[in-house]
């Protein structure tokens, strides 16, 4: 694991922020932070996302692609994407947890998990390890790795975006 902070230039980073704080940005509503059969149903166990790259194909509008998207990529110097998503985790005032997951059991993949804005939110790894969510902030793992996602009770929404690539 391996965390970047002020990952964006100051211009790059704002315009990328300007773009997915957007109301106009279209996320789309997931039903389950993830969808986990033992787990009771809790009426805060969701969130919106947008998808621009699904298992290697760009399934996204050029113009986000290119704004969103690959001013990261491009800093990361990824050479393939397998998949791309921007997540927005609304404020359900408690944490509310996604459960343990991989993105991928490929260990030539990497992720990166960038985030838009500060907050009390955070990611955390099985190892106990947590990436808070920090303004213009990356972390750096292998796809292999176990972690989930944990929601903010400090600001409106949360952002972030998850970036699996070779």
């Amino acid at each position: 694991m391996k965390v970047i902070r002020n990952f964006l230039s100051k211009d790059k980073f704002k315009y990328l922020k300007n773009i997915v704080e957007d109301p106009r940005f279209p996320y789309y509503y997931q039903k389950n932070l993830l969808p986990v059969k033992s787990k009771k149903w809790d009426k805060y166990d969701f969130f919106f996302c947008h998808m621009l790259f699904r298992d290697g194909l760009q399934v996204s509008g050029n113009k986000l692609v290119e704004s969103v998207l690959y001013p990261i990529t491009e800093k990361l110097g990824a050479k393939k994407i397998h998949r791309a998503k921007v997540n927005l985790y609304t404020n359900q005032h408690k944490h509310s947890e996604s459960g343990y997951h991989v993105d991928t059991d490929h260990d030539y993949i990497k992720v990166a998990l960038f985030s838009v804005g500060t907050n009390n939110g955070w990611t955390e790894f099985e190892s106990g390890k947590k990436f808070l969510s920090k303004e213009n902030s990356v972390v750096l793992f292998d796809s292999n790795k176990k972690h989930k996602a944990v929601t903010q009770t400090d600001t409106k929404i949360r952002i972030n975006i998850n970036i699996n690539y070779e």
